[in-house]
């Protein structure tokens, strides 16, 4: 116990110390808060894709209820394949350009996968006509979204 309260003294008594402290403190709460509010974003977007999607495909209140938390799943299996992309920050030599393209066509494969196992999935809540649709709305809104992303990205 002596010991704890000696640490906290040196701190206290040494300004250098303190200022690190404050400033690691800073850093931690911020990124907790970033990372809070990029779930916050990502819920926001997730419902407003749901309201989309139940509206364009006119699923019935039953149908919207079965559907979220499916289309949750799928949705966070296509985010984790899909990921960030960033455009590198220095040019490219042509083995890092053909390893980056490699790396495209196999997470476009994997979705491609998940996509065909979601049709399936979304068949025993939707119609025939829903999940063809599902498919042309989802990625309707996908780019509207990109699209909005991209501009608030450079308004900044």
């Amino acid at each position: 116990m002596i010991m704890k309260y000696q640490i906290f003294r040196n701190i206290k008594d040494n300004k250098d110390m303190r200022q690190f402290m404050i400033t690691l403190l800073l850093i931690l709460v911020s990124t907790t808060l970033s990372a809070q509010d990029a779930q916050k974003l990502n819920e926001r977007y997730f419902q407003a894709k749901v309201k989309e999607l139940a509206m364009r495909l006119r699923m019935t209140d039953e149908q919207k209820a079965k559907f979220i938390p499916v289309y949750r799943d799928y949705s966070e299996k296509m985010r984790a394949i899909v990921g960030e992309h960033k455009k590198p920050i220095k040019p490219l030599t042509d083995q890092e350009r053909l390893a980056l393209t490699k790396r495209k066509l196999e997470r476009q494969q994997q979705a491609q996968s998940i996509r065909m196992k979601y049709v399936d999935e979304f068949s025993t809540i939707l119609t025939a006509q829903q999940v063809s649709q599902f498919f042309e709305v989802e990625s309707e809104i996908q780019r509207k979204l990109m699209r909005r992303r991209q501009q608030n990205s450079v308004d900044y």
